[in-house]
């Protein structure tokens, strides 16, 4: 394997990866996990604080002093589920609203450090990224840690297709 290769894919990774968070911190005024969260919890609507501390790698008291800080802030709502023993989690239209300023200030982080590339390089590159993407994890947690800041509908994905469907029709 070509070690610049190595390398500069390395770089790039965390390049990207700091844009991100430091525009999604930039958009809440929030460290990661904040601006993390309410991105998963749009996604997963009634999603549970245990799996939304999964999907974050955060501790169970982690994600529950999160979550107590979206709620403090009318971001995000709690609600009894079905089975008492959990509750679920809902963005408030204030949630919403943050959850679009954290897309769009990831899409202006990262749309910068596309500018070098001409259309048909960026193309290239897309279908480059879809063939590593399958190679990035192989459970749905390390998936959904890794994909904490997308936008699932512009996905090109199937297997991100496929996860938010299955969570659609299990409502």
């Amino acid at each position: 394997m070509e070690l610049q290769l190595i390398n500069l894919i390395g770089a790039a990774a965390i390049a990207i990866s700091d844009s991100i968070q430091n525009a999604a911190k930039e958009a809440t005024g929030n460290t990661a996990s904040f601006p993390a969260a309410l991105v998963i919890v749009e996604r997963y609507p009634t999603i549970t604080v245990d799996l939304l501390a999964q999907y974050l790698q955060l501790s169970q008291s982690g994600a529950a002093r999160l979550v107590e800080r979206l709620v403090n802030q009318n971001l995000v709502e709690r609600h009894q589920g079905n089975d008492r023993r959990f509750v679920h989690l809902q963005l408030t239209s204030d949630g919403k609203t943050m959850v679009e300023k954290v897309q769009q200030a990831k899409i202006a982080a990262v749309s910068n450090l596309l500018k070098p590339l001409t259309a048909q390089e960026q193309q290239q590159l897309l279908s480059t990224l879809s063939k590593m993407a399958g190679q990035y994890s192989n459970t749905e947690v390390l998936e959904e840690y890794i994909c904490r800041f997308c936008d699932v509908s512009e996905c090109p994905l199937q297997v991100c297709q496929e996860r938010l469907e299955a969570w659609e029709k299990k409502g």
